[in-house]
């Protein structure tokens, strides 16, 4: 007997890709999709398929993690929900990078990071912005990725070392 409770579907795909088998955590997350969306529940549908975007990303099918993101930022805005608008946003930019579609990548990295800025997530903003630096270092947009670096470091919450360092330089003008 097939399983299609998507709560037990969910939760193995969560724990095959903590154990690392990508493949098999994108089908659990796609078959947790349709359960849910079998129930009309379309917020967790859509959660469930930008776990599969991220599972198939990891295992190097960028092109299919572009296809699961299809639709659940739509699904995401029309609830209110900035944070996993941001995310879905987000991950859409990690596929677009994936195909090497660098600058719709870029622009995709920006929008999330000004959803996740509106949500009030200053860690994930955070995260974006550095994601996006290392985009545009890998590129030789020097200056767009020090400022994507700056950006990072204004919303953090918790700010580690390093970036308490490069938080108080910029502040003395020491960098710029």
């Amino acid at each position: 007997m097939e399983n299609n409770d998507p709560v037990q579907l969910a939760e193995q795909g969560r724990q095959a890709y903590a154990n690392g088998h990508h493949l098999i955590a994108a089908d659990l997350f796609a078959r947790s999709a349709q359960a849910y969306a079998a129930a009309q529940d379309e917020l967790n549908a859509a959660e469930m398929k930008n776990n599969q975007s991220v599972a198939l990303l990891q295992a190097g099918k960028a092109k299919e993690a572009l296809e699961a993101t299809d639709d659940t930022e739509a699904i995401f805005q029309k609830a209110g929900d900035l944070k996993r608008q941001g995310i879905a946003v987000g991950n859409r930019a990690a596929a677009l990078e994936g195909l090497k579609k660098y600058d719709e990548a870029l622009a995709e990295y920006e929008r999330a990071a000004s959803l996740l800025e509106q949500a009030g997530e200053g860690d994930m903003h955070s995260v974006v912005r550095k994601t996006a630096a290392n985009l545009n270092l890998k590129r030789g947009r020097i200056t767009a990725a020090q400022m994507d670096v700056y950006d990072s470091l204004r919303l953090v919450e918790k700010p580690n070392v390093t970036q308490r360092i490069l938080k108080f330089l910029r502040r003395i003008g020491f960098v710029k």
